[in-house]
């Protein structure tokens, strides 16, 4: 089977596009002033380290309840029983591996647009799971309520014969999805709106946009979830050394209190960690394939 050279024009053209990514997340992850255009990256990087601290949960004999974004990008997990040790640590260092996973496995085929519809489903089907939502309480106005918009939404669908009546009709489907999450989370919506929003977009990415777009879209969101995770750790670690922390409540207090040694270990330890994840991610992913594909390697 024939391999692709290192330097072939179509390998030349993803290292530039994946150069030029790593560029703008850095830029927007830098300067303060361009904080507006990074809260929907915050709020989502927030969503993947509390889905992170859930399913661990999950996958050491726990539940995962719910989770829970606010509007200043910080969020919570509620889970029960699980290892500790695994659970509280998954935040930061899940987060670092979602990112390197997802560069390494955009860059792995020749069809990324799978990898984003891939992510997005399993995105909805998680927000869907672990948002809170509680239809069975919905009251009877509620219901009703959202029978009217629904029906509204399918009309327009099935009868409208121009794009733009059959978009009208869509965006009354979305307005009722909004309303049913309003509802269904009991005022806690703002979780429900950044996962289903999150994995709306990357599916809708997946299925129209080119294979060049996909690929710098996705690769400036690895590289921006992980340059992220270093980040929130580097500040958790700047809190808990602070005299009388601000902030007593967190991942590095919670394993000191839980397993001891001092809290900044912690959290250093998962600046380097996740330093390392990141990096390994994109050694394996832009330097070593290369190296082993040339001529007489």
């Amino acid at each position: 089977m024939m391999r692709e050279s290192p330097h072939s024009p179509d390998r030349r053209r993803d290292l530039a596009l994946a150069s030029a990514a790593f560029v703008v997340a850095l830029v927007l992850w830098q300067v303060q002033e361009l904080y507006l255009l990074m809260v929907p990256f915050r709020l989502f990087v927030t969503m993947i380290h509390e889905l992170a601290h859930g399913l661990a949960a999950e996958l050491t004999g726990g539940d995962f309840l719910r989770f829970e974004v606010t509007s200043r990008g910080a969020g919570l997990a509620y889970t029960r029983d699980g290892s500790p040790f695994v659970i509280i640590q998954a935040g930061y260092l899940g987060t670092a591996l979602f990112g390197a996973g997802l560069l390494t496995l955009t860059h792995r085929t020749q069809k990324p647009g799978r990898v984003a519809v891939g992510v997005g489903v399993f995105l909805a089907i998680l927000t869907l799971a672990y948002a809170g939502l509680r239809p069975a309480r919905l009251s009877s106005l509620e219901m009703g309520l959202l029978a009217v918009v629904l029906v509204a939404a399918a009309y327009l669908l099935l009868t409208r014969e121009t794009a733009r009546g059959r978009w009208a009709g869509a965006g009354v489907a979305v307005a009722g999805g909004m309303l049913f999450a309003w509802f269904a989370s009991e005022g806690r919506v703002l979780g429900v709106l950044v996962g289903l929003a999150s994995a709306l977009l990357l599916i809708a990415l997946g299925l129209r946009a080119r294979r060049d777009a996909v690929l710098v879209v996705l690769t400036f969101l690895a590289f921006l979830i992980g340059l992220q995770a270093i980040s929130d750790a580097w500040v958790l670690l700047r809190i808990v050394t602070m005299p009388g922390s601000l902030l007593p409540l967190n991942d590095a207090s919670a394993m000191a209190d839980e397993f001891g040694g001092p809290a900044a270990a912690w959290a250093l330890g998962w600046i380097v960690a996740d330093a390392l994840i990141m990096g390994a991610a994109a050694y394996f992913t832009f330097v070593r394939p290369p190296r082993q594909q040339a001529p007489g390697v």
